[in-house]
């Protein structure tokens, strides 16, 4: 009797249990670190976040220009936690801010837990940068002042300096 097709069998088994194995491995890497789900990690607007927060208690603020306005975005991962959100501006990014926006935070939690767009009523220049903040006060009354974010200027381009290749 001969050992030789049991081998073969045992070292398939073995080979396909090892492939299953380090299939499941690597997916479960990537599912571990890849986030935690669409709500948290995409804008309603389908842009992905730029800088999520830390902390469940952290509210990350990301600011763009679209057409005209500069349309403000909050994200946190539970804004339960926070009562109000002063969102403040400056040509300086270390003096000078003043409130903007004031957001009553319980207003938007039927929209959305953990995301909130908002407007500035004046947005200043777009040939400038400006400097949006924001500043928190949590449920329990505690007040925290977030580092300023930098809105960059719209550049002019002159048609006659643009060239066709």
């Amino acid at each position: 009797m001969t050992l030789r097709p049991y081998i073969y069998t045992i070292n398939t088994f073995i080979m396909t249990r090892s492939i299953l194995f380090i299939t499941a491995l690597i997916f479960s890497f990537q599912s571990t670190f890849a986030g935690t789900g669409a709500d948290a990690t995409t804008r309603k607007d389908g842009k992905e976040w730029l800088f999520k927060p830390l902390a469940s208690t952290d509210v990350s603020l990301e600011v763009e220009r679209i057409g005209g306005e500069v349309m403000v975005h909050l994200y946190s991962q539970n804004m339960r936690n926070v009562d109000v959100i002063y969102v403040e501006k400056s040509n300086d990014p270390t003096s000078g801010f003043a409130r903007c926006q004031s957001v009553k935070v319980s207003d938007f939690l039927i929209k959305s837990k953990n995301y909130i767009e908002v407007a500035d009523a004046n947005p200043g220049s777009s040939n400038v940068d400006s400097y949006y903040r924001i500043r928190t006060i949590s449920t329990k009354g505690e007040t925290k002042t977030y580092t300023p974010v930098d809105l960059a200027p719209l550049y002019q381009v002159d048609p006659l300096e643009v060239v066709e290749k």
